[in-house]
């Protein structure tokens, strides 16, 4: 071995061992590489509780109905039951969170549904009364708000409530509204 302060031959130089960092560099990486991976574990713990976590089940995709008895067998069949249904005029009757709560109807169209059901809310707000409506592509369940979401749950559609809602275009008749008869 070469003494110190003397030049060591190319040959030498490639089999000596390599230098080592300063015991403070060791320590120092070593929390790096270590905070690293405890990142990497929390990061991970993270994704798999995100993953875990059993949130709501996907809204039903909305589809049309022909009648309104199919769309009532369709809400029984997953769960939002509306119980002692008959019909209402050109609507369907039934009890869904509570006795006589749920109207059901049937549209022409999306948009005539959503006049429908904005136009109902505001008369729910009128006279006090919660209301929440369901809306699909050609119905409405007019409903109360609490069995609102188990309609949803079970065959899709869009809520509309107070906040949501648009005035409608002609004003409601004021006798509708306060319950008076028009009778001349």
């Amino acid at each position: 071995m070469p003494e110190e302060g003397t030049a060591r031959a190319p040959a030498e130089q490639s089999t000596a061992a390599p230098a080592q960092p300063p015991a403070w560099w060791r320590r120092h990486k070593l929390i790096s590489v270590t905070g690293g991976v405890a990142l990497i574990a929390a990061a991970g713990a993270g994704a798999a509780i995100a993953g875990a976590s059993s949130g709501p089940p996907p809204t039903p995709t909305a589809r049309a109905y022909a009648t309104t008895t199919s769309m009532l067998a369709a809400m029984d069949s997953k769960g939002a039951v509306c119980s002692g249904a008959g019909p209402a005029g050109a609507f369907m009757d039934c009890s869904g969170a509570s006795s006589g709560d749920t109207v059901i109807g049937l549209f022409r169209n999306h948009a005539d549904a959503v006049a429908y059901a904005d136009g109902m809310v505001i008369l729910g707000l009128r006279l006090h009364t919660p209301t929440a409506e369901v809306v699909g592509p050609n119905w409405v369940v007019n409903t109360s708000p609490a069995f609102a979401g188990e309609v949803v749950a079970a065959i899709g559609g869009e809520i509309i409530t107070k906040a949501n809602a648009q005035p409608p275009t002609a004003a409601w008749p004021t006798d509708v509204i306060s319950g008076a008869a028009a009778w001349g």
